[in-house]
């Protein structure tokens, strides 16, 4: 396991995950507890009657006792616990719990010996760290609450972990470069990073719901990349896989419309949201439809369709934070900055953020959007030509 990478890992999940995205990262929030000393570590192991594998006992010592890992984090060892000897744990393969009364309870009991909780799923699964018998070492899925199997999940500790953390990182940097030119934030992801991104197809085994995001995904690092015919040629294959529910179609048609954008054919890239937005059901897709709409009246220098479409992007999508920012934006770009301000204070109230600035969502989250709107505001006054204004806006975003 190695130690560096795990912390340079976590280090940009945490920076790239701003909304806590990631299942579980609400919980754990990208941080480690405390290490546990070597000694104490020792007596836990003496009361138990054995000795934790190298990987989990470094991860305890040297990152922490517990914190950021798969699902809702690794648990830490408590040395104050009731603790019990452990004995060996009976299985090398899959097992699945009886079916019938008799004995359940026994085998049940039986089965568990040797494993420690690691980590929850939620909905009581978990996964355990097998510390006795001949499969020590690994780590093994528990699905038995609701009658299935009890099963390996990977052969080490450490395997286990830099598993999630590849994938993660995946997922996370996947999401923040398709923000990135969807939206034109600015935001640079570590090109060192970019190898952990969906390798290309290689079968054609999986389901369209699956093959549409991942080709989507490429598109928009190939755009990333300024690789335009590359993206036009993997939205090609996207349109091709033919899935047909509203959550597929939206993301094809958002990043056909984003290449359209880049070629420099913004009526036609209009042409394309406004065509998507009354068909597609999922509020999250169309938050995002709307978004490039407005964005795109706003190139055509259209500020009174800019304006009804803010409002229309509001009223159907009141929880997402860019609706607001660019209610404020129409004042400052109509020459009146000190109404901009009134109307960021007036909605600072309103909205949940849905992945738009980047914030853990208090239950009073009224002064962090309205930092976090103010610095978006600010940088969508410097990319509008309105520089002079930024500065106002900057000051709100730092108090």
């Amino acid at each position: 396991m190695d130690l560096d990478v795990i912390r340079r890992g976590i280090d940009a999940l945490r920076e790239y995950d701003t909304d806590l995205d990631l299942f579980g990262a609400r919980e754990h929030r990208y941080r480690f507890q405390p290490p546990l000393d070597e000694a104490t570590l020792e007596d836990v192991e003496t009361r138990i009657g054995v000795r934790f594998p190298a990987d989990y006992r470094a991860f305890l010592t040297r990152l922490g006792n517990g914190g950021a890992g798969p699902y809702y984090g690794v648990h830490g060892v408590r040395p104050d616990a009731s603790w019990t000897r452990f004995g060996p744990f009976p299985f090398t393969e899959e097992w699945e719990p009886p079916t019938d009364d008799e004995g359940y309870d026994e085998a049940m009991e039986a089965a568990f010996e040797g494993l420690l909780p690691v980590s929850e799923h939620g909905c009581g699964y978990r996964s355990h760290l097998v510390v006795n018998g001949p499969a020590a070492g690994q780590v093994w899925g528990d699905w038995t609450c609701v009658g299935e199997a009890l099963a390996p999940q990977a052969e080490s500790f450490g395997a286990w972990y830099h598993g999630w953390l590849e994938a993660s990182l995946r997922e996370v940097l996947s999401e923040r470069i398709e923000a990135t030119v969807r939206d034109e934030t600015g935001w640079n992801v570590d090109r060192r990073l970019l190898g952990l991104l969906p390798p290309p197809l290689v079968g054609g085994d999986e389901k369209p719901e699956v093959q549409v995001p991942r080709l989507v995904r490429r598109a928009y690092l190939a755009l990333y990349e300024r690789r335009t015919d590359d993206a036009r040629d993997l939205l090609a294959q996207a349109r091709a896989v033919g899935a047909e529910g509203d959550h597929e179609a939206a993301r094809l048609a958002l990043a056909r419309a984003v290449l359209l954008r880049e070629e420099g054919r913004i009526t036609d890239a209009l042409t394309t949201v406004e065509h998507a937005i009354p068909r597609n059901g999922w509020w999250y897709d169309r938050a995002w439809l709307h978004r490039l709409r407005v964005e795109l009246l706003l190139t055509q220098n259209r500020l009174d369709d800019a304006h009804a479409a803010t409002e229309e992007h509001i009223a159907r999508c009141p929880n997402d934070d860019f609706g607001y920012v660019r209610r404020a934006l129409l004042r400052v770009l109509t020459d009146s900055p000190s109404a901009a301000e009134e109307v960021l204070r007036a909605d600072a109230p309103l909205g949940r953020g849905v992945r738009s600035a980047g914030h853990p969502r208090p239950a009073d989250r009224t002064p962090v959007a309205l930092r976090l709107r103010a610095r978006r505001l600010a940088w969508e006054c410097r990319r509008w030509g309105h520089a002079a204004d930024a500065p106002r806006f900057d000051a709100i975003a730092a108090h």
